[in-house]
């Protein structure tokens, strides 16, 4: 009797020793393989929130390389339903999920990495971060850099938005063809892995990437210069699911946040780095780079921000945002 007392004392306390073990591992979906050396601002930011949970705290961390679970939207839904608990999803795929993550992808909103940095990590950055914690489930632990800025590159120097007219271009999306279309040029939405192949053929004339995407799929043997106009910052939430999160102690949570912060930081001067190697790579490639005044960056603002900005309006969930977001974009330079 007491054999059977004791098992079934057991069995009823399985299902809270799986979710305590189970409390104890974070699983991270990335896109990128293990050990590379491209984009290593992205991997090398888990890897160092890994590093910084495990030296701290009982927890592991289990880093899930090279698009294994899916895509990176897969990934995102995964977190959501807390079948993995982060995920290197940035800011485009967040989008799907949450369309006011948009409103930081307003061209020339920012004047440098570090205006960016000062928006995102402060009281909008916050409120932006408490939103989709309530819309989607998922915690923002921190704000993550992309590649830094896209430029527009082409087989002619770009100065003003009219060197763009007449001008065919690869961007994707209604936020980035709208801009581009104002200035004059049109916009062919062709697959990224066609893009070489298009410029090389003359389907498209330019096309928008950070410098470390351009160099990625050698792009400088196919245009002359990059016009480093830096109209979009590219950047992701580093998110976590929230009911995961929350089911922590706080001693556990204050690791996790700890580790977040090392990460983030990691990511931000590497992502710089990587981006100055990228250039001198261009640059060896023979690729001319051109370097806009403020006045002319003032141009492209004045002819591409309005219009989409207008669009904005009327596409996100959240338009009163648009303005707090603009003002304190602006509030950097002042």
């Amino acid at each position: 009797m007491r054999l059977i007392k004791a098992l079934f004392v057991g069995m009823t306390l399985l299902p809270f020793v799986a979710q305590s073990v189970a409390a104890q591992q974070i699983t991270i979906g990335v896109s990128l393989p293990e050990n590379t050396g491209v984009q290593n601002f992205v991997n090398g930011m888990y890897e160092t929130f890994r590093d910084e949970v495990e030296a701290n705290s009982e927890m592991t961390v289990n880093i899930v390389y090279g698009g294994a679970l899916g895509a990176p939207n897969d990934r995102l839904a995964q977190m959501r339903r807390g079948l993995i608990q982060m995920s290197d999803a940035a800011d485009g795929n967040f989008a799907t999920v949450y369309n006011n993550i948009m409103l930081f992808n307003t061209p020339f909103l920012f004047s440098s990495e570090e205006a960016a940095w000062e928006v995102l990590d402060g009281a909008v950055g916050d409120a932006m971060a408490d939103d989709i914690l309530e819309k989607t489930g998922i915690r923002v632990l921190g704000w993550w850099e992309s590649g830094g800025f896209k430029h527009f590159s082409s087989n002619k120097p770009i100065r003003t938005p009219e060197d763009l007219q007449g001008l065919k271009l690869r961007v994707l999306g209604p936020l980035a063809t709208i801009p581009v279309e104002a200035a004059g040029a049109s916009a062919a939405p062709i697959a990224f892995g066609e893009l070489y192949t298009g410029l090389q053929t003359g389907v498209v004339d330019g096309q928008d990437n950070s410098v470390a995407v351009f160099n990625l799929v050698n792009l400088y043997e196919v245009q002359d210069y990059l016009s480093l106009t830096g109209h979009v910052y590219a950047f992701g939430p580093m998110g976590i699911n929230a009911a995961f999160y929350d089911s922590l102690t706080d001693e556990q949570r204050a690791v996790i946040d700890a580790a977040a912060d090392k990460g983030i930081a990691f990511n931000r001067e590497n992502s710089r780095a990587a981006e100055e190697a990228a250039v001198t790579f261009a640059k060896e490639k023979g690729v001319e780079f051109v370097d806009l005044t403020a006045d002319e960056i003032a141009q492209f603002r004045t002819v591409m921000q309005t219009p989409a900005v207008e669009w904005l309006r009327s596409e996100v969930d959240s338009p009163e945002m648009i303005d707090l977001v603009l003002e304190a974009a602006q509030a950097t330079e002042n």
